[in-house]
């Protein structure tokens, strides 16, 4: 349980050794290459940079297409439901069919297909879209039965289509009517606040068009021929048939259901073209030799030998050698047991631990377990966890993450339901259970618990503190920038509180006398590296004054108290809305109903409030006393797996 170690490992094999070379190690999927493109280096000076800049534009070309097609697919194929996917999960295939199938190029016939497809759903589309329009412009003139191209024929008159403002239509007509003899006015239609006219003169045009601009005439042109009636009737016609060529192209683009999985594959083969193009930009070469560096677990040795030895012979060089301790570049990869591995997600929230460091994910496991079994504190709620996620283990086809996930909280489920017991919690208190606390009387005996556990933390975080500190041989730090905290923090404690515990007083002077010695030890050595008398004392003083912080930390842990308590009442105030609902048909109807939808309500809000306060006290008050964090993930070169598992062996 801890960070694996690690060894660096060096590389030489021909350039014509490459291409398998790279193969063995993507399918092998424990290494993580070093750039040595940012090395310069005395022993590196004959070689140059490698490249696969050109290749990895064309795979990235043909990523990009495939995409395409996979997301154009699956808009019009019928998708599986949630749970569907879940129990189905990701296919696994051989990495053998991933050759078979990525190298077939049949991809590009269904590339080319559904681009047409994309092509003519975009034409339909906007045709629709302009007959729409067409449509929408025709409408208000409906009711005219004058054929346009008749209109438009007319030689020896003038005509004008279009609106005016509808309040002026009385003052318009008696205008026009006395200043132009020979005309004919029709209104057409009233939409909204305009008056929609056909006007048509035979002589005194221009008199016609002054009084028509006077009024805000508003002219439209109607390039049709017949009625707006039968045009529309024909419009509607043809967006009929559109629609229907649309749902035929729609049915033609399902049938390539088929070939989503295949498609799906070709991705994934192109994702690992990418991967070693992308790996070459690490890589160094000179006329006939590729040079190689990277990371591989210490285990792995062996076996990262014995796969290159199976694909080039005798043709490399290998070298390898045991990471330094304090070498910032080196990857870290946690390795620890069933139960501590579902918790790596919370060490992995906060920062991973720099390769010198220690692993903290068993040391906040357990008080994880019980902070988290604190605020929650439920039989019921436990025993639902526990159940949701069995049956999600057991029937549904998880990938790594995911069963981890599930697994953290079927973790959680037990500590969940001890607590429940404790507090005699079985839904809130809907059955009266035997109680060894009474979260509604002893409220002081649950704050003392709680207070209690996060001394047992921070202690438990400075003793890791000077664990660290004894195992780079600091043992003068472990003395006083530890030793001494204990002194005080113990000291004030046995101060303070004897008289409260039914300890002698003999017992507070002695431990007003330790907590004095721990101090002091404070101030005269928390600033030792300064050079200055009044420098040291002044960095001690302020050492001493984070003492504030130790009271603030302990405080924080009332949290494990409020949080227990607001989610039993919560879950006991549905129990009473319940109760009040009487025995008669509103019981029955209602009471399931509010039994359960709070219920799960409580759980979820509970639930939620519990994993981000027990994280919150991980991260400040424990991490806070012994760890820094800051280490770079191993990212081994293997299959992304995106959409296909595959199968190496």
């Amino acid at each position: 349980m801890a960070i694996v170690k690690m060894n660096k490992f060096s590389l030489f094999s021909f350039k014509t050794k490459k291409e398998i070379l790279l193969d063995a190690l993507h399918k092998f999927g424990k290494v993580q290459f070093i750039n040595l493109q940012d090395k310069n280096t005395e022993d590196l000076e004959f070689f140059q940079k490698d490249s696969e800049k050109i290749k990895l534009s064309e795979i990235e070309e043909n990523l990009a297409k495939l995409k395409f097609s996979l997301d154009f697919i699956e808009k019009y194929i019928d998708k599986e439901g949630t749970i569907e996917a879940l129990k189905k999960g990701k296919s696994t295939i051989s990495y053998e069919r991933l050759i078979e199938v990525g190298t077939s190029e049949t991809w590009r016939e269904y590339y080319s297909s559904l681009k047409e497809k994309e092509k003519s759903l975009n034409e339909i589309k906007n045709e629709y879209t302009k007959l729409n329009s067409e449509v929408e412009v025709l409408k208000p003139w409906l009711n005219l039965d004058t054929r346009i191209i008749d209109l438009k024929g007319m030689k020896t008159s003038l005509y004008f289509i279009g609106s005016i403002p509808k309040a002026a239509k009385e003052s318009f007509i008696e205008e026009f009517n006395s200043k132009v003899e020979s005309s004919y006015i029709e209104v057409i239609s009233e939409v909204k606040a305009d008056l929609n006219l056909l006007v048509i003169v035979h002589k005194e045009e221009k008199e016609a068009e002054s009084i028509l601009k006077s009024f805000g005439f508003n002219s439209i042109t109607l390039n049709y021929e017949d009625v707006p009636c039968k045009i529309v009737e024909s419009l509607n016609v043809r967006k009929e048939e559109i629609l229907k060529e649309e749902e035929n192209i729609k049915g033609s683009i399902k049938e390539f259901k088929g070939q989503y999985e295949e498609l799906k594959i070709a991705y994934e083969y192109y994702s690992t073209l990418e991967d070693k193009a992308e790996a070459s930009e690490n890589f160094l070469k000179s006329k006939n030799v590729v040079a190689i560096e990277g990371w591989v677990p210490t285990k792995e040795v062996s076996n990262l030998e014995r796969e290159i030895k199976e694909v080039v012979g005798e043709d490399y060089y290998f070298t390898t050698e045991g990471a330094e301790v304090d070498d910032s570049e080196v990857p870290v990869l946690l390795k620890n047991n069933k139960l501590v591995s579902a918790f790596e997600s919370i060490t992995e929230m906060y920062s991973l631990p720099r390769y010198n460091e220690i692993d903290p994910t068993p040391l906040l496991t357990p008080f994880y377990l019980v902070f988290f079994g604190m605020m929650l504190a439920d039989i019921g709620y436990g025993l639902l966890m526990l159940l949701g996620t069995i049956f999600a283990l057991k029937a549904f086809n998880l990938d790594d993450k995911q069963k981890s996930f599930v697994k953290f909280f079927l973790f959680l489920s037990i500590p969940t339901m001890i607590a429940g017991a404790v507090y005699g919690s079985f839904f809130g208190g809907i059955i009266n259970l035997p109680k060894l606390v009474d979260p509604g009387e002893d409220v002081i005996v649950i704050l003392i618990a709680s207070i209690i556990l996060g001394v047992v933390q921070i202690f438990a975080g400075l003793g890791i503190k000077a664990y660290m500190l004894i195992r780079e041989k600091d043992y003068v730090g472990a003395l006083f920038d530890v030793g001494a905290w204990y002194a005080s923090l113990i000291g004030a404690f046995l101060f303070l509180g004897a008289g409260a515990i039914g300890l002698s007083q003999t017992v507070s002077t002695i431990g007003k006398w330790i907590m004095i010695i721990g101090m002091a030890t404070i101030v005269l050595t928390h600033g030792r590296e300064n050079k200055s008398v009044g420098a040291k004392l002044g960095a001690g003083l302020y050492s001493l004054y984070g003492i504030s912080g130790y009271v603030g930390d302990l405080v924080s842990y009332s949290r494990l108290m409020a949080l227990g308590l607001a989610g039993g009442f919560i879950g006991s105030a549905f129990n009473i809305m319940v109760g009040m609902l009487g025995n008669g048909v509103a019981k029955w109807i209602f009471a399931p109903l509010i039994f359960v939808a709070g219920h799960i309500f409580n759980l979820l809000l509970s639930a939620l409030g519990a994993y981000v306060h027990t994280a919150r006290l991980q991260y400040v008050e424990y991490f806070g006393k012994f760890y820094e964090g800051g280490g770079k993930a191993f990212k081994p070169f293997k299959s992304k797996n995106k959409f296909i598992n595959i199968k190496n062996k």
